[in-house]
């Protein structure tokens, strides 16, 4: 009898092994089937296009840019082969916030998941225009969102503040290489050994220089007709404008006051592209009278049509003259070489 109870509980001791071992045995399978999926490589970065040495034409001192942000796009469904926009959204837990010294290049280290696929944005600023890591401050001169929800790829913009008050921006796409083999900007982590991205220069320049101006004109304003305020960093394309109908403060850029019978202004621009070409006016001040004259300046292909200015990125627009031609018209120089991170202006 108790032989037979000994069997017994035997039996049901190594029945029950068996199925622990069998639910061990699938965790363990399920385990390693997962562990790709979740492990996190480390990616060395190198930005480059920091030489900050270099001075802008339309101001004396070099360049501020000294914070970058690299911000990771991860595909959403990867069960598409395709590398549409549409289906990559920022990654901000991946995403780094880093300053930079003045240095040609600078190195980095990105954490991305091996298997997922990415893009990597790279934008380039100054310290005091903007934070990621303290995105409500109320220093931060721009934003970075999308044009709607939710954000993805084909819909991220550059927000400014003001669209008269832009701040110097860089941009980027990361390339990504295999030692010395170029896979492309769309990459998996575990199939790359590092990644490269060069910062060109995203803003556009505006230069106006007016000489010989009489002592009875107490000031001189800067106003455009339309203006872009915010942008899709890759596509250039503008998502935010202000318009013709809106109110001059939102499109004024400064007044000045004359010095040594001359003005000078100097501004950055969100490129406006052909669609979102602009007038300029000159609001000029007698005591207490005011009059607008429209800046007129000679057509020249791809820069201006019909006194409306064409501002590119990379590009620097110079209008001076006379006051006495304050009604002819202004002449016209320009220069824009996108195949480099020079500051393409009047030198």
């Amino acid at each position: 009898m108790n032989n037979n109870i000994c069997f017994k509980y035997a039996k049901w001791q190594c029945l029950l092994c068996s199925i622990a071992i069998l639910m061990l045995s699938g965790c363990s399978q399920n385990e390693i089937a997962e562990e790709p999926d979740r492990q996190i490589i480390s990616v060395p970065v190198e930005i480059t296009g920091l030489q900050t040495n270099k001075e802008k034409s339309i101001e004396t001192q070099p360049y501020t840019v000294n914070r970058v942000l690299l911000l990771p796009f991860k595909k959403i469904d990867e069960s598409i082969s395709a590398n549409n926009e549409s289906n990559f959204a920022p990654d901000y837990t991946a995403a780094r916030q880093v300053n930079v010294s003045a240095l040609t290049s600078y190195m980095t280290m990105l954490s991305l998941s091996a298997n997922s696929t990415y893009k990597i944005l790279v934008i380039g600023y100054n310290q005091n225009d903007y934070n990621f890591n303290d995105q409500s401050n109320v220093n931060n001169k721009f934003s970075i969102g999308s044009v709607n929800n939710p954000t993805l790829l084909n819909n991220i913009q550059l927000l400014t503040k003001s669209a008269a008050s832009v701040p110097e921006f860089f941009i980027a796409t990361c390339q990504s290489y295999n030692n010395t083999n170029i896979i492309g900007e769309y990459f998996k982590p575990s199939q790359i050994k590092t990644l490269k991205g060069n910062l060109t220069r995203l803003v556009s320049g505006l230069n106006i220089e007016i000489t010989n101006i009489p002592t009875y004109v107490t000031s001189i304003t800067l106003v455009a007709e339309k203006l872009v305020k915010g942008i899709q960093p890759v596509s250039t394309i503008a998502t935010v404008v202000q318009l013709a109908s809106d109110a001059d403060n939102l499109k004024t850029f400064s007044t000045q006051i004359p010095a040594s019978a001359k003005v000078s202004f100097n501004h950055y621009l969100l490129p406006t592209l052909d669609l979102n070409k602009t007038k300029l006016y000159l609001d000029v001040k007698y005591g207490v009278f005011t009059e607008r004259y429209i800046i007129k300046v000679p057509d020249t292909s791809g820069v201006s049509s019909g006194n409306s200015i064409i501002f590119s990125p990379n590009h620097v627009v110079k209008i001076s003259g006379n006051y006495s031609n304050i009604n002819i018209g202004f002449v016209l120089s320009y220069s824009i070489n996108l195949d480099d991170n020079n500051w393409d202006g009047i030198q």
